[in-house]
């Protein structure tokens, strides 16, 4: 028995990370939980359930927490224990044996992975195309000793079925439309676990393996006290190596039973009005799920069967003349189908554009037509700001004001000013690849949906990206689409949001 040996629905999902030996003597499946943080609709997890009852062996997770990477900080770190608290007790209810493990100084190099895998028959990974969690298992691929796969749970689509990066939003629609029928057959079960299984690890091996581990796991009392907001959960972060200045988001709590709440109030309360009222500020008819998307707490295949089964949709519906168009093909109510052309056109989009380019998240990646444009007009007399002008909300303009301090204080932009505020400052840095560093700097340290394919493809398509042309062509900006304040100002009712965020 491999690790091929799974069944055909995950099977594109799935990709080798070495090629180390499975180890037959081994005494468990290891499945190394980092970017999809959840038991229900997690390809991962349901391959190596698989693995595991192939091999006749137990399953066991761990759920770890790294805090050594770039932009490690109480905000995020709260958001990432909160919901692996909620993790704890969904794999006790399941029987699985659950590790949560927080990376701490005293960890030492190789963290608690490597102590694990020691005694896997195999690691399964989650495979995501960006940030940190890229660059961890490219890592441990080659530094442990026992085959490693990493399976992709991000979306809709499995970021294989295409072979070349999609340069525009319609390009990537007609694909959509094109295989959406084919992609339901890989999507992962709702429950991976079965419902009567032999994945649990019996008390006596599970204490045996304790006792040789080196390092005990993450105390629960210190994950609940991180969890919490105030002085509990500062004094609680305050042992651990990361960014302090950054505080936890007191109403975004982390977790799959928020994301869950959240779904269901977005669904019941605003879905319908999505198409007219989604860059709406006061009232903004959006999920706002996508910090819980980014995680892991919750899928968005999860989201589209919910929307595709309140709506009674059927593929034999399908208005296959609307193939590429943003309305129309889904034959659905109007409002649904914008939510969906957001949910998998715009958001997988960017995974594409992540899993075929490492240069992604950089300037050099921008279509030749921006660069050259932005170029052409690098040296136009401009208003400047230094970055931490910009960090403090310290501009003339109150409408970026307002949405860097929501940034600040909230882990979030509005979703409409997100792209004013991203605009402004590509007007106001020395350059435009100066621009790009700090639109990445501030999004990837202050917000919780960050260091995300989402959200690089947000700060390019400010750039650029996935758009075309416009004219006229202006100082500064050349051919690169226009925003401005004053209109923005125009188009909505601002002052209950400049109220909110004055000061």
């Amino acid at each position: 028995m491999g690790w091929r040996s799974v069944n055909p629905r995950l099977i594109d999902r799935v990709r080798s990370c070495n090629e180390q030996p499975v180890n037959l003597e081994g005494k468990y499946v290891l499945y190394w939980m980092i970017s999809n943080r959840r038991l229900n609709y997690n390809a991962s997890l349901e391959y190596a359930a698989e693995m595991a009852k192939q091999h006749e062996v137990p399953l066991l997770v761990l759920e770890e927490i790294s805090t050594s990477h770039r932009f490690a900080n109480d905000r995020i770190c709260t958001f990432m224990i909160q919901g692996m608290l909620d993790n704890i007790r969904t794999f006790r209810e399941h029987n699985i044996r659950f590790i949560p493990w927080v990376e701490t100084p005293l960890s030492g190099p190789s963290g608690k992975l490597h102590e694990l895998s020691q005694d896997a028959v195999m690691v399964v990974t989650d495979d995501f195309p960006t940030y940190f969690p890229l660059k961890a298992v490219k890592y441990a691929s080659k530094s442990i000793h026992r085959r490693m796969v990493a399976v992709d749970s991000n979306g809709v689509f499995p970021m294989s079925w295409t072979d070349r990066i999609y340069t525009t939003a319609h390009s990537f629609r007609r694909f959509v439309h094109q295989r959406f029928v084919e992609c339901l057959e890989t999507w992962p079960r709702a429950n991976p676990i079965p419902k009567h299984h032999s994945l649990w690890m019996e008390d006596e091996d599970y204490l045996q393996l304790s006792s040789q581990w080196k390092f005990n796991v993450t105390p629960f009392e210190w994950l609940w006290r991180a969890s919490e907001p105030g002085s509990s959960g500062r004094n609680a972060l305050s042992t651990i190596d990361i960014d302090h200045s950054v505080p936890p988001v007191p109403r975004a709590r982390g977790g799959r039973d928020t994301a869950v709440r959240m779904l269901r109030e977005f669904l019941a309360n605003r879905l319908y009005r999505y198409a007219d009222d989604r860059n709406e500020v006061t009232k903004p008819a959006t999920s706002g799920l996508s910090p819980w998307f980014h995680f892991g707490h919750i899928s968005t295949i999860e989201v589209v069967q919910r929307i595709l089964d309140m709506g009674g949709w059927d593929p034999e519906t399908i208005q296959m003349d609307r193939k590429g168009a943003r309305e129309g093909w889904w034959n659905l109510e109007r409002s649904t189908e914008s939510f969906l052309d957001q949910i998998i056109t715009w958001r997988e989009l960017g995974f594409n554009n992540a899993f075929h380019s490492p240069e992604h998240n950089k300037y050099e990646s921008l279509p030749g037509w921006a660069k050259t444009t932005l170029m052409e007009h690098a040296s136009d007399e401009r208003v400047q700001y230094t970055l931490t002008q910009i960090e403090q909300a310290d501009t003339h303009d109150d409408i970026w004001n307002a949405a860097q301090r929501q940034l600040v204080r909230d882990g979030i932009i509005h979703n409409y000013l997100r792209m004013l505020w991203g605009k402004r400052i590509l007007e106001w840095a020395p350059t435009p690849q100066i621009a790009a560093d700090w639109m990445i700097e501030l999004n990837d340290r202050y917000a919780l949906d960050g260091r995300d394919p989402n959200s690089y493809t947000g700060i390019f398509w400010v750039l650029g990206r996935h758009d075309r042309a416009w004219g006229p062509e202006r100082a500064i900006f050349g051919k690169i689409r226009y925003m401005s304040s004053a209109n923005t100002q125009r188009k909505f009712n601002i002052k209950p949001y400049l109220q909110e965020y004055k000061n």
